[in-house]
């Protein structure tokens, strides 16, 4: 008498169930008897419940997850930048803020609770924030300010800064940017109602005048008039800035400011390696030999840049239009690539090595074929035209 197990397995469950019979010295099933136990596990599916059914909105539950994980890259990187703000602000005394003061909230300690980190709350840089950015930044276009109050503009830029695409191609205007959403307006809508305005100017016209209470204004549709909760681009701030600075630079002396811009590089492999020798020699040639420094495989270059470049990139002016270019080196407006999704990529289950070193699993062999290649559409061409039938279902072989 023996006893065997059998299995069901399905997409979302597993059915089981234990026979008794009897089994020969060969460990063949000569005659069943009966059933021993029985049963069903059945897996939740991963998707949240209150979506399940509704097709396209069905929600997984991962999502939800990596959502979440999304917020917290950005707040981590928008805190950066402000960071990296603030320092120059400092030090080009447009900000009445300490380094010290800074460290507290900039610096880390792995045995330390984020709690101890506090954004600074001195009265002087308290007041300083105070300052109506939308008042400033519409003043700014037409009279003198002073450093401290260009400083709290491009603060508030660091904080508002627009969407901008990462597509390659130029994104349509029928998306819900444009459009808007709930009470949030469309980019359309407010690029309708600027005129010949910019940015911060018609912000500041719809907002309440100072020491006026407070009171909610309407357009012709019922809707709330806010400076807040509404779409913007970032060719707007781009655009409002270049005119801003082309009107403070003489006064407030901008143009003759540097900053000393440093910026570490890891490289992979070996420095001998012919990449990485590219890689140097190219850095050299760009800075100067003695401008860089190698240490292990940490590269670091240092050199000198416009206070202007440094904050937003490589701007100017042709045919009448903004042009801006997005560098690594702004601080205001560097827009950071898609991340690349090649290291996904399997490797070719015919050229598939595995090999053990020191007890670490290491897969060699070549990668696949990716989608957006030429030699990829050819082939999804030809397949679908040699799956193509006709007469009697037959196929004419290519």
């Amino acid at each position: 008498m023996g006893r065997i197990l059998g299995l069901d397995l399905g997409t979302n469950s597993v059915g089981w169930a234990v026979v008794e019979g009897d089994i020969n010295s060969k460990g063949q099933v000569t005659q069943y008897h009966s059933v021993f136990d029985s049963g069903v596990r059945i897996f939740p599916e991963g998707l949240e419940p209150d979506t399940i059914g509704q097709g396209e909105k069905e929600q997984s539950r991962n999502a939800k997850r990596r959502e979440f994980r999304q917020k917290r890259r950005q707040f981590y990187r928008k805190r950066l930048r402000k960071i990296k703000l603030l320092e120059i602000l400092i030090e080009k005394d447009m900000c009445p803020l300490t380094i010290d003061e800074l460290d507290q909230w900039k610096r880390y300690h792995k045995n330390e609770s984020s709690s101890k980190r506090e954004f600074p709350s001195s009265k002087v840089f308290t007041e300083w924030l105070r300052l109506n950015p939308y008042e400033l930044r519409a003043r700014a276009l037409k009279e003198d300010i002073s450093l401290h109050e260009l400083g709290r503009i491009l603060y508030h830029f660091i904080q508002r800064r627009g969407f901008v695409s990462s597509r390659k191609e130029q994104g349509s205007d029928t998306g819900v940017l444009y459009k808007g959403k709930d009470d949030k307006v469309g980019i359309s809508e407010t690029q309708e109602k600027m005129d010949d305005k910019l940015l911060g100017e018609y912000l500041y016209s719809i907002i309440p005048a100072k020491g006026e209470p407070y009171k909610e204004y309407r357009d012709e549709d019922g809707k709330i008039i806010r400076a807040r909760s509404r779409y913007t681009l970032r060719d707007m701030y781009i655009e409002e800035l270049y005119h801003i600075w082309q009107r403070q630079a003489e006064h407030l002396n901008l143009n003759d400011q540097q900053v000393l811009h440093k910026k570490v590089r890891v490289l992979n492999g070996s420095l001998s390696s012919k990449r990485n020798l590219e890689k140097i020699l190219s850095l050299e040639k760009k800075y100067a030999k003695e401008n860089i420094s190698i240490k292990s495989n940490v590269v670091t270059s240092v050199n000198e840049l416009p206070l202007f470049n440094f904050l937003a990139g490589e701007i100017w002016m042709e045919d009448g239009a903004i042009k801006h270019k997005n560098t690594n080196e702004s601080v205001l407006f560097w827009q950071r690539p898609l991340r690349s999704q090649k290291h996904l990529l399997a490797k070719c289950r015919y050229e598939h090595y595995i090999t053990y070193l020191d007890g670490k699993r290491i897969e060699t062999g070549k990668s696949p074929c990716y989608q957006s290649h030429p030699e990829f559409e050819l082939f999804r061409a030809y397949q679908l035209i040699n799956n193509i039938e006709y007469g009697r279902k037959e196929k004419q072989n290519t």
